[in-house]
């Protein structure tokens, strides 16, 4: 009986934490986004709402993630500006580039940076290139 207890609470210990790794890693705050941090993503905007939070969805042509940018009304973006600067038009993403339970595929929808041929409309990343968007 004490090896069953040994192996019971051995294999126990292993699964939780395991299950803490993947809660902390899903549910990680995003902050100081680096330029290896994302991933570049381009297709033609089919739409663009405003979301919970001052967040602004983009839904891109023929792909099934939800990219947002994360409280992008207070950075100072509008709707109608964006509708007509980028709608129907070929745009850049940078989302984050991390596994999660909920994003397997390690694209995140959170929106680290958004340009319209070599404009840059949006950037939050730390050390790019391009200059950051100021709230």
């Amino acid at each position: 009986m004490r090896k069953t207890g040994t192996i019971f609470f051995s294999i126990s210990a292993v699964l939780f934490i395991i299950f803490m790794w993947i809660a902390i890693q899903t549910f990680k705050p995003i902050r100081n986004v680096q330029p290896d941090e994302v991933i570049k993503i381009t297709g033609i905007v089919t739409k663009i709402e405003e979301g919970s939070g001052f967040d602004i969805v983009i839904t891109l042509e023929n792909d099934s993630h939800y990219y947002y940018i994360n409280r992008g009304l207070q950075y100072g973006l509008n709707l109608a500006q964006l509708r007509k600067d980028i709608l129907n038009k070929k745009v850049t993403l940078y989302p984050i580039d991390r596994w999660t339970i909920f994003t397997r595929d390690g694209i995140m929808g959170h929106v680290s940076k958004l340009m319209i041929e070599d404009r840059v409309i949006f950037n939050e990343i730390n050390n790019d290139i391009h200059e950051q968007t100021i709230k």
